[in-house]
């Protein structure tokens, strides 16, 4: 199924980071700004995935308040973010290794997050991954994000292969669904944040538990 792939992309946020942590420091930060309490780091988990945005929506609501303007948070949240978005964050087990075998094997790699570009780029310099990619698709590059084909649609064009002729690895059912809508074969990590729910709820072609896996199943 996965055999001999001309690309590979990947989602950013748990799949291969842990940026949970310093995620929920920055919102906390946030909510603290608004005098709102903050949120325990198992719930903020379960909201990451779908950009700042959605992420800001989510804990005012959580907090009931329809008081405090939502856009202006996002911005303000994103700011305190951009200067901790390498606090604690750390890559999974295997994650660079498993990005430069699948390079020395000459398959071409794309990173498609709903990270914004700054936060995206300032993380993957401090973890020295960010050589590993042909291309980069961050939440603002484009009109649209996941789980709109759009994004994975522009980094394989970009790679200069067909969509059919690759897979996409993510943690949630929101790259799933990416990857359905796209039109190609979807591998899914087992600990990731997926909004608290278990993977295999979303029905991917396969669920790993370990990076090193995807080298596995590409032979």
């Amino acid at each position: 199924m996965f055999t001999s792939p001309a690309w590979v992309g990947f989602d950013l946020d748990g799949t291969l980071v842990s940026t949970a942590e310093d995620i929920a420091y920055a919102l906390n930060a946030t909510l603290q700004h608004y005098n709102l309490a903050t949120i325990e780091l198992g719930l903020v988990k379960t909201w990451i995935g779908n950009g700042t945005a959605k992420l800001t929506e989510r804990a005012l609501d959580f907090h009931q308040n329809k008081t405090v303007d939502r856009s202006e948070a996002t911005r303000l949240l994103e700011c305190i973010y951009d200067d901790s978005v390498t606090r604690s964050s750390c890559l999974f087990p295997n994650a660079k290794t498993t990005l430069e075998a699948l390079q020395k094997q000459g398959i071409k790699l794309a990173l498609v997050t709903n990270k914004n570009t700054s936060h995206t780029h300032k993380l993957l310099a401090h973890l020295e991954i960010e050589a590993c990619f042909d291309t980069i698709v961050c939440a603002d590059s484009l009109a649209r994000k996941k789980p709109d084909p759009l994004p994975l649609f522009t980094a394989v064009k970009t790679l200069g292969c067909e969509i059919q002729d690759g897979f996409y690895v993510g943690d949630s059912i929101n790259d799933v669904t990416t990857a359905r809508n796209a039109g190609c074969k979807v591998i899914a990590v087992d600990y990731g944040y997926n909004h608290g729910d278990p993977i295999s709820q979303s029905k991917p072609d396969a669920i790993i538990s370990d990076l090193n896996d995807v080298l596995n199943l590409c032979r």
